[in-house]
């Protein structure tokens, strides 16, 4: 029993050391994370644009015209 206390007294204790951060906006940390978003970004579309560009070769691939049989 007395194990399950000093259990929950360390819970109790790091959940009120969490609670505990401050946010705050910084321009200057900001105006420095733009590259890593800007990185991230491009990342994103250059991998949309290859599934669009693979969708679209396969698309084309699957509908070639099917040549009509003449009846005699």
């Amino acid at each position: 029993m007395e194990l399950t206390t000093q259990l929950a007294e360390q819970v109790a204790a790091t959940a009120t050391d969490a609670m505990q951060y401050e946010f705050a906006f910084t321009p200057d940390k900001f105006i420095d994370s733009l590259p890593i978003m800007g990185t991230g970004m491009l990342g994103i579309f250059v991998v949309m644009g290859v599934i669009i560009l693979c969708v679209s070769g396969l698309n084309a691939l699957g509908n070639k015209p099917k040549k009509e049989k003449k009846d005699k």
